[in-house]
């Protein structure tokens, strides 16, 4: 059982529950798979002068340290799916609805590495801890309480993240054109995620 927004009591069902751990085990693998990807693939964009070298080793030092928390939240969501005969746990494991799966793919496309990390750090990643943060505050103590254990220790991971990868992505910030292209870039991502709460949207309570 869990509050709603108007304080009324609501139930969410086994297989509302399991949609949603579903959904955030495909966003933390997904975001697993880009962060690990792009920390160590080539990236001839950022190596224009030193000072991109420099910067795209400091980028790649926090995707990579990313990858790492992130397949780690993708298997405790795993292990919280249902284990039930006639349940086929892995059939859950997909995009929210919307537009999560194309935001990713552009992040993950972006020519630069401080345009992915700045993609994720300040557009994708708070929505996903926002995401995390709803439903830990509308989650019952009693029946999610091994869910509430992962929502409250990743929605923390991510608010850290967030700020570290953040400085990053100030220190880094350039002037000019390529300031403008970032602009440009993280307005996409930020309109094919729409608003905080469309993002990952909580499975119909019952």
């Amino acid at each position: 059982m869990a509050e709603g927004a108007s304080g009324a009591a609501t139930f969410r069902s086994i297989g509302d529950l399991a949609q949603l751990c579903g959904y955030y085990c495909w966003v933390e693998h997904r975001v697993f798979e880009l962060t690990g990807s792009r920390a160590s693939r080539p990236a001839p964009g950022d190596s224009e002068a030193g000072d991109a070298e420099a910067g795209e080793a400091e980028v790649r030092v926090v995707l990579s340290q990313m990858s790492a928390r992130h397949g780690l939240f993708a298997a405790q969501w795993h292990d919280r799916l249902p284990v039930r005969a006639g349940v086929d746990a892995e059939a859950l494991i997909v995009p929210p609805p919307g537009r999560v799966d194309e935001a990713l793919d552009l992040i993950a496309s972006a020519p630069r590495l401080a345009l992915v990390l700045g993609g994720l750090a300040t557009q994708f990643l708070p929505r996903l801890r926002d995401a995390y943060g709803r439903h830990l505050a509308e989650a019952s103590p009693v029946s999610e309480a091994p869910v509430r254990a992962v929502l409250g220790w990743a929605a923390l991971s991510l608010e850290e993240e967030i700020r570290l990868a953040g400085l990053v992505v100030q220190r880094l910030a350039p002037d000019g054109e390529r300031a403008r292209s970032v602009e440009s870039f993280d307005g996409l991502v930020q309109r094919l995620l729409g608003n905080a709460a469309d993002t990952f949207p909580g499975a119909r309570a019952s």
